[in-house]
């Protein structure tokens, strides 16, 4: 059956009160764009988070690759990133982070908060594991100065596999723990990457030049407190600059793994 729009019905954001196996499906399947879930953490819990980060080592994404800045809490996979494969620092930075999130004072940490988002929407949930080992869960970026146009695709980044399963989906999800009061909204393009893409790759960076997207279907979404946030990134995405105050979220990568597993990592 053909529709008379010319966008597309099944491009859509949808709201639900938690995370479910029916929007982790939809996602994957195609038959949604993003899943929001307002009031995810309460407005007390997203303070007290923040708060307790002003003591926390925050660092900043590989400059080099990453422009504007975007500062950072926990190891990004992509800043440990050499020919294809995840070299052994990362391992390093994931111990570094869980310590020090440890002194925080805080009774979760971000990969309790991802871990708990997905546990009543799928049978199995864990963080990913690459040669055994546990993947670290849970990054705090904050982004105020807005992101390059990009998409996230690890099978596409990592030679052979990122993960000892091979993952067949991939989602990205974020919680926001603070908003600012204009800007900072999410920019969700129908379109994935195609290697006639590739001229328009901003040179040195990791993302490409907006007309990469020209005419495609977006959704333009800004985040509340507290929301919970689940989309696929393969599609082209970007995140608009801040006007004026602090835009902190945790987040994580989510992969449907070939033994029908949720794997999380970041």
């Amino acid at each position: 059956m053909q529709h008379s729009s010319t966008t597309d019905p099944l491009f859509v954001a949808v709201e639900s009160e938690s995370i479910t196996r029916a929007d982790v499906a939809g996602l994957i399947a195609g038959r949604l764009a993003a899943v929001r879930v307002p009031g995810l953490l309460s407005a007390a819990r997203c303070q007290a988070i923040t708060a307790a980060l002003a003591n926390a080592p925050m660092d900043r994404y590989d400059e080099s690759r990453v422009f504007p800045v975007v500062a950072k809490f926990g190891p990004a996979i992509n800043d440990h990133r050499s020919a294809g494969a995840l070299r052994e620092d990362y391992w390093d930075a994931a111990r570094a982070a869980e310590k020090s999130w440890s002194t925080l004072g805080l009774s979760d940490s971000p990969r309790d908060l991802c871990l708990a988002a997905f546990r009543g929407a799928w049978p199995d949930v864990a963080p990913g594991r690459r040669q055994g080992r546990e993947m670290h869960v849970g990054i705090v970026r904050e982004i105020n100065a807005g992101l390059q146009v990009h998409f996230d695709d690890a099978v596409r980044e990592y030679a052979g596999r990122l993960l000892d399963s091979e993952v067949v989906a991939q989602l990205a999800f974020n919680i926001y723990i603070r908003v600012p009061p204009a800007g900072g909204e999410t920019v969700l393009w129908r379109r994935r990457w195609q290697p006639d893409d590739e001229p328009l790759r901003i040179p040195g960076g990791y993302g490409f030049q907006e007309a990469v997207a020209t005419d495609t279907q977006s959704l333009t979404l800004r985040p509340t407190l507290g929301e919970g946030f689940l989309f696929d990134p393969r599609h082209y995405h970007t995140v608009r600059q801040a006007s004026d105050g602090r835009r902190i979220s945790i987040g994580c990568f989510v992969g449907l793994t070939d033994d029908g597993r949720l794997a999380l990592w970041s």
